[in-house]
């Protein structure tokens, strides 16, 4: 590398590193070069892109308090049609999944119970993520409630919760129709005088 290759170079003389970590979890490198299309993508973004990634923010940080909203106000939303989980004093949110090894499978966002059918729903909420990944979340969560909450004529459905309609999650749905249901909703906020 020479003085010239970048601006506002400064020659550094690295020194021995003191500690010796066991695991490495932050790179030590100050520049990398980055290919010519990502350069591009972050430096000629027009007005509108820009304001899109902060909409786009905003609405993600509206998205973080989704889930608790929905179980502080559960009776409300579903009036009825499902009751929050519950075992041992806590309820069914962030519940987690344990392996048959021990080690940690992941949490489910919401779980519930549909008593009309004596089944179990498995809520997500999907906040931005790729259909597929959620889809597969909810159908592994449902194998594992199926394996080990389900007992005689209980059953399993899942149930993802998202702002918006997706082609792509509604292709991911088609061959588990009636097991796994969409809902969409709704944030509105409006000053009043």
């Amino acid at each position: 590398m020479t003085e010239n290759c970048y601006s506002r170079f400064i020659p550094v003389e690295w020194e021995e590193k003191d500690i010796e970590f066991e695991r490495i979890v932050f790179s030590f490198y100050t520049i990398y070069e980055i290919p010519e299309e990502k350069y591009h993508d972050l430096t000629l973004k027009s007005a509108e892109e820009v304001l899109e990634e902060i909409e786009q923010s905003a609405t993600f940080e509206l998205e973080k308090h989704l889930k608790h909203f929905i179980v502080k106000n559960f009776d409300q939303i579903f009036q009825g049609r499902l009751e929050l989980y519950r075992d041992g004093g806590g309820i069914g949110r962030q519940y987690p999944i344990i392996g048959k090894n021990g080690k940690e499978i992941g949490y489910i966002d919401i779980l519930a119970r549909e008593p009309s059918t004596n089944s179990y729903v498995i809520i997500e909420l999907k906040k931005g993520r790729e259909s597929d990944r959620v889809v597969g979340q909810v159908l592994r969560y449902m194998g594992w409630i199926a394996e080990n909450l389900c007992q005689a004529r209980e059953q399993v459905k899942g149930l993802i919760i998202c702002k918006e309609g997706d082609e792509r999650l509604d292709y991911a749905l088609k061959l588990v129709e009636g097991m796994i249901e969409v809902k969409r909703y709704r944030v509105d906020f409006e000053l009043i005088d």
